[in-house]
């Protein structure tokens, strides 16, 4: 099983005292702190506590280590030969995937790609208290090249918005990359972003911002 690195075992009452113990012990917040729940304890005849409550602390900055080895371990079971590297900002993380099986692991349009980020975030969340903000996975850099991309066609479309008057729209696109294409726009006067449509089917759409 993958452990949190530079990972501590602290015990208590209940679960928050072991928590602010093991805080207390490594000089973090609990914000600044991954933290996995080993045993909730119990209590057994009149309340006694019968069971502490233990878990595992360390560091947030030990984030990174966490996300690459579990992404290292998904990869594993898939049977994908890959070398793989986690970036941490805050608590954002992207993970470089390079193998020669980029093809498999990126699939039609990215779409085992994004199969691959979500399996790979629920496992990060199963391993940590307090959601991750963000987690990215780009393998053999397809995510920087489809990124560029997505803005290049969001600025072009918001010229034709510009000079057309009429509204424009990308193709369908998944979440994180209708993000891109907002992020794209978002300081960009004379044209406002919305999505329509549903499921696999949600597009961007571009107005001219008088008619927002």
């Amino acid at each position: 099983m993958t452990q949190l690195a530079t990972e501590h075992v602290f015990s208590g009452t209940s679960v928050d005292a072991a928590i602010q113990a093991g805080c207390e012990s490594l000089r973090v917040t609990r914000d600044e702190a991954l933290i996995e729940i080993l045993d909730r304890g119990s209590r057994g005849f009149l309340g006694f506590l019968s069971r502490p409550a233990r878990v595992k602390v360390a560091p947030k900055l030990a984030l990174a280590g966490l996300v690459e080895a579990l992404a290292r371990e998904l990869l594993t079971r898939m049977g994908a030969h890959a070398s793989v590297q986690a970036v941490q900002n805050g608590t954002s993380v992207v993970v470089r995937v390079e193998t020669e099986d980029a093809g498999l692991l990126i699939g039609r349009r990215g779409e085992t790609l994004e199969s691959l980020e979500h399996v790979l975030l629920r496992m990060v969340s199963r391993k940590t208290v307090g959601k991750i903000r963000a987690l990215r996975v780009d393998v053999a850099g397809y995510r920087s090249r489809r990124d560029d991309q997505l803005r290049e066609e969001a600025l072009a479309l918001a010229d034709r918005v510009m000079r057309s008057g009429r509204r424009a729209m990308t193709e369908p696109l998944p979440a994180a990359e209708r993000r891109v294409v907002h992020q794209a726009l978002a300081d960009r006067a004379g044209v406002t972003t919305h999505v329509a449509g549903t499921g696999a089917s949600r597009r961007v759409i571009i107005l001219p911002a008088k008619n927002a």
